[in-house]
């Protein structure tokens, strides 16, 4: 099967959940052969595939960079003459059998349009809402797109891209969701048969002789990007040294070229004598040093760090945010302030019984049901019924 895979800017260079998931599903896909269609800035077409962070598996056949949208007055026609100026681009669509989007972006709307125009199902695994994250005070998308500092400007942004996902919830042959969070405000904009499909880990991962320790490491870890508001992190350093509870932190950070808030956060960190600071490597390692996974981000949908800190019986914290859950780790009400949620962490590790077992729970949980090996087994099923359902001729 010959899939057009449309994206937009991290993956292959910057760490994060929608990258990783990229990478795993080309990677646990090798009977499929992958084209894959990028919206990027600048920044990122400068880029060379090859030298990037994650590797090019063997089986993507094409990568193909494009920019996004000059977004005037006119939404609805700045897109169209966005797809005007792109139609070089897609001369070899036609060699695909079914299109594979990731979001209600910018990437979501041109693979509707690539859909209808060529008579491809499509294919939606809707990660963030994107609407929903500028409405949160998001900077900048996926793809390096700037969003307006202007309040009437931003408003016109959630618009759009509302207007963008009812577009590609009606022209979906399959609509998928990796959080269950987000199916009512999906089904609100016109989504009907969502399908669940969670983000999950490698089986390798898994690690059931990891050991948990009386006097716990707090860690972080995320793209430096305010969605993920790393400076709470510093706050509930704060809060936790003037319990004087004895822990310590480790804070693992990645790029997200968001310069002005990294270098905050950089300054913000030299004041900490009980904080390491990891710029841009695998979190895979650092987990085993930790306890405790502090989740601070102003929205979410489903947390990929959460399954992975999990897998190493690093135990999930924070105010509940999209699927971060009592399902999956200690979670507080979004009212409750930093001292009080602080207090309720220290009663709670020290309950080393119920502790324990509330933590293996959760690994099991995700040992059960968040491999990627499990999830991906899923979508291979998926798009070869959603093929033959649609009549293409493989």
């Amino acid at each position: 099967m010959n899939v057009l895979l449309v994206i937009e800017g991290t993956y292959p260079w910057y760490r994060g959940g929608v990258s990783e998931w990229v990478y795993q599903y080309i990677k646990n896909c090798p009977q499929f052969s992958f084209s894959i269609l990028q919206i990027a800035t600048d920044t990122f077409i400068s880029l060379e595939p090859e030298k990037a962070l994650y590797p090019i598996p063997d089986n993507v056949k094409s990568f193909q960079r494009i920019t996004p949208p000059v977004m005037i007055k006119d939404w609805d026609q700045s897109l169209e003459a966005w797809y005007l100026d792109q139609l070089i681009n897609f001369s070899s669509i036609s060699k695909n059998d079914v299109i594979h989007v990731t979001n209600t972006g910018f990437a979501g709307w041109l693979g509707a349009k690539i859909s209808q125009d060529h008579n491809l199902p499509l294919v939606l695994t809707e990660h963030a809402i994107y609407w929903l994250e500028v409405e949160k005070g998001a900077v900048a998308l996926e793809c390096g797109y700037k969003i307006p500092d202007s309040g009437a400007q931003k408003k016109e942004i959630v618009y759009l891209f509302k207007k963008i996902a009812n577009l590609v919830y009606e022209q979906a042959n399959e609509t998928i969701t990796v959080s269950e969070c987000n199916i009512p405000l999906q089904q609100k904009l016109g989504a009907s048969g969502i399908q669940y499909i969670p983000n999950g880990i490698p089986a390798s991962w898994i690690n059931p002789e990891a050991t948990i320790c009386d006097n716990p490491v707090f860690g972080w870890v995320g793209r430096c990007a305010e969605m993920k508001n790393p400076l709470q992190f510093f706050d509930l350093v704060d809060e936790f040294q003037r319990k004087k509870f004895n822990c310590s932190f480790l804070m693992l950070l990645s790029d997200a070229g968001e310069k002005d808030l990294e270098e905050i956060v950089r300054s913000r960190s030299d004041k900490y004598d009980s904080v390491s600071i990891v710029w841009n490597k695998s979190a895979e390692d650092y987990y085993l040093k930790m306890d405790m996974l502090l989740i601070t981000s102003h929205n979410e949908s489903q947390p990929l760090v959460m399954f992975e800190a999990l897998s190493k019986k690093v135990l999930p914290i924070g105010r509940e945010v999209g699927d971060l859950t009592s399902k999956y780790g200690l979670t507080f009400s979004p009212e409750i302030s930093n001292s009080e949620l602080c207090d309720k962490v220290i009663q709670f590790w020290g309950d080393k019984i119920n502790r324990d077992e509330f933590i293996q729970n959760r690994f099991e949980r995700v040992s059960k049901t968040h491999t990627w090996e499990t999830i991906f087994s899923d979508y291979q099923f998926l798009l070869n019924e959603t093929v033959e359902k649609t009549g293409v001729v493989l």
